[in-house]
């Protein structure tokens, strides 16, 4: 019996302070900040938003003339998308040879594996954790370069179309 009273007790407090209105709030809260820092504290209204955005109005004409952006220098985009394909041929012809030298390590692992005996699994082949760890290595190198010639390209501006 006495939860329930606790229960109702809290319920009745909480109702109480949510009907407290919103302008009385504001008031107490910024009383106790003016007396916490020394200094009246500063609230803003509806109103005084409302004024700040009628003196930033787009409606109204600057009274000094801008400046003219300066002249933006026309591209060659003919050029660039010549220079592009053709860094994006040597760029895929890079990662050729870094896939042709995964598949003959993985190939080479393949094989290692596949000539071992059921009673050798327990025994550890140094040959398989280096092959490993070099197609890890080949792997991360091939990201890297794809990630680095596709984020240059983005900083250039290249179209995408030319690093396709």
């Amino acid at each position: 019996m006495r939860l329930v009273v606790f229960f109702l007790c809290l319920t009745v407090a909480s109702a109480a302070v949510y009907a407290m209105d919103l302008p009385s709030l504001a008031r107490r809260g910024r009383a106790r900040r003016s007396a916490h820092a020394g200094k009246p504290a500063r609230s803003f209204s509806d109103d005084d938003l409302e004024r700040y955005r009628r003196g930033r109005a787009p409606d109204s004409v600057p009274t000094t003339p801008t400046a003219a952006p300066p002249p933006v220098a026309a591209r060659d985009l003919t050029r660039e998308r010549v220079s592009w394909r053709k860094e994006a041929q040597q760029h895929q012809r890079e990662v050729a040879k870094i896939e042709a030298n995964l598949r003959r390590l993985e190939w080479r692992l393949n094989e290692k594996r596949s000539r071992r005996r059921s009673r050798e699994w327990l025994t550890e082949d140094a040959a398989i954790g280096l092959l490993e760890d070099s197609i890890r290595a080949l792997s991360e190198e091939r990201r890297r370069l794809e990630e680095g010639f596709r984020e240059r390209a983005r900083k250039e501006g290249a179209l995408p179309g030319w690093v396709r």
